[in-house]
């Protein structure tokens, strides 16, 4: 197995096992704990930036117009992500947010066809249509306070955040780095008036547990590195297989280890959803393939 393969499967995987990590704080509410990982996810960027020596490339996005509104708003999605995801954790719905992850790879191929105009192939439609029924059959036979609208917020907000980052020739170190940089100045400018004390919290974690958190802003960089290395030395259909692996272990932390309730209609929605990636993951394959013949007879 290639080294850009293990970095994708250990990216995904510590992604996937992410709702372990959390679980270690539920007695912080969902705010301070995604207030703590800003913190520490900027000054961990701010050494891998200065290892890479990339200051200049910080600077010149404030220069830039459009990339500054561009990062600015991709900030403001990827930080509600993350919060969303810490809140799901926190009350107990770890199931709903591998739905969300589950639904990104279709939510993207909507997203595309919609902004960039991307020509959505036939039989790409089904998986689209199952996506849209399972949906349509969980809020059918749930109540308002239990619609999915963590999944859907959860792919929603990372499709639109991969969108920009897409428009944006930025590297993902430097432009994460931004984006945390743009969200912690006025994060910890609120967070005293939102929270009376956030250092008595810190201090009341007792050292292995506070030394435990420090470790998000590390467990934060550390797979998005592996991940943009993949990116660039895999083919994307492996790597669009692998990114199944995240929600994969999602759902089973949900189910195995936090007990989760696995509902009857939610049951027939995740079923929806996994034919739905059955028929995108395959299609994607045999696309794939044919264009590598074709591209072998006009060689």
């Amino acid at each position: 197995m290639n080294t850009a393969l293990w970095a994708a499967i250990s990216a995904f995987s510590m992604w996937g096992l992410f709702p372990l990590y959390w679980k270690f704080f539920t007695d912080i509410s969902s705010w301070d704990l995604f207030a703590f990982r800003l913190f520490f996810s900027f000054f961990t960027l701010f050494f891998f930036v200065l290892y890479k020596k990339k200051f200049g490339v910080i600077r010149s996005i404030f220069s830039d117009k459009k990339k500054f509104l561009c990062l600015s708003l991709s900030a403001l999605l990827i930080s509600s992500n993350w919060l969303i995801y810490i809140y799901a954790v926190n009350v107990n719905r770890v199931l709903e947010a591998s739905m969300g992850y589950f639904l990104n790879p279709i939510i993207l191929i909507i997203l595309g066809s919609l902004i960039f105009k991307d020509q959505i192939r036939k039989r790409q439609i089904p998986a689209i249509i199952l996506v849209g029924v399972a949906i349509s059959y969980i809020a059918y036979h749930t109540e308002l306070a239990t619609f999915p609208w963590i999944a859907l917020s959860l792919s929603l907000s990372f499709g639109l955040y991969g969108l920009i980052r897409k428009l944006v020739p930025i590297g993902s170190i430097e432009g994460l780095f931004f984006e945390t940089l743009i969200i912690t100045i006025p994060s910890l400018i609120l967070w005293p008036f939102i929270t009376e004390n956030p250092l008595n919290i810190y201090m009341s974690l007792g050292i292995p547990r506070a030394l435990l958190l420090s470790l998000s802003g590390l467990l934060t960089g550390v797979p998005l590195i592996l991940f943009a290395y993949a990116a660039k030395n895999l083919k994307l259909t492996t790597l669009g297989f692998t990114q199944y692996l995240s929600p994969s272990f999602k759902f089973l932390c949900g189910i195995l280890v936090f007990n989760e309730a696995l509902l009857p209609h939610n049951l027939v929605g995740f079923t929806l959803i996994w034919i739905a990636l059955l028929i995108y993951s395959l299609e994607s394959l045999h696309h794939s393939r044919k264009q590598k013949l074709i591209n072998r007879k006009n060689l």
